[in-house]
């Protein structure tokens, strides 16, 4: 009976493991990922335009693109004027600066909002896709 010297690595061991460890990882990236589309209810623009109020502390799912930037204070955030991709009015969301870095007129993010007092919509969470 033959025996490996110790600190060998069976080769067919390793052509196995790692396939594994990369298929792993994809599938564990690509569900951490769709968590943020899947997690919260989309959010109602319409149902927003009738009554701020009626969505206010809840959390939703919000997909859009920057239409222009009304206002940046450094160290605060940033107030955006995005159009919803499933259509809509243009809604103004209040983007906190450890939210969002760079972020332009024409980009489309996957964002995670919450209605706060007085009906301003702050994200919480953008991906840019």
């Amino acid at each position: 009976m033959s025996r490996r010297p110790p600190g060998k690595v069976n080769p067919v061991l390793i052509a196995f493991i790692i396939p594994l460890a990369v298929i792993v990882t994809a599938v564990i990236f690509m569900v951490v990922r769709n968590r943020l589309h899947h997690a919260v209810e989309p959010f109602d623009a319409a149902a927003y335009n009738r009554s701020s109020a009626d969505l206010r502390g809840n959390h939703y799912g919000l997909d859009a693109q920057i239409d222009s930037q009304l206002e940046w204070n450094e160290g605060f955030g940033r107030l955006l004027a995005v159009k919803p991709v499933n259509g809509g009015d243009r809604l103004l969301v209040f983007v906190p600066d450890q939210v969002a870095g760079d972020v332009r007129a024409g980009q489309r993010y996957h964002m995670q909002v919450t209605v706060k007092e007085m009906g301003v919509i702050q994200a919480e969470v953008m991906e840019k896709y």
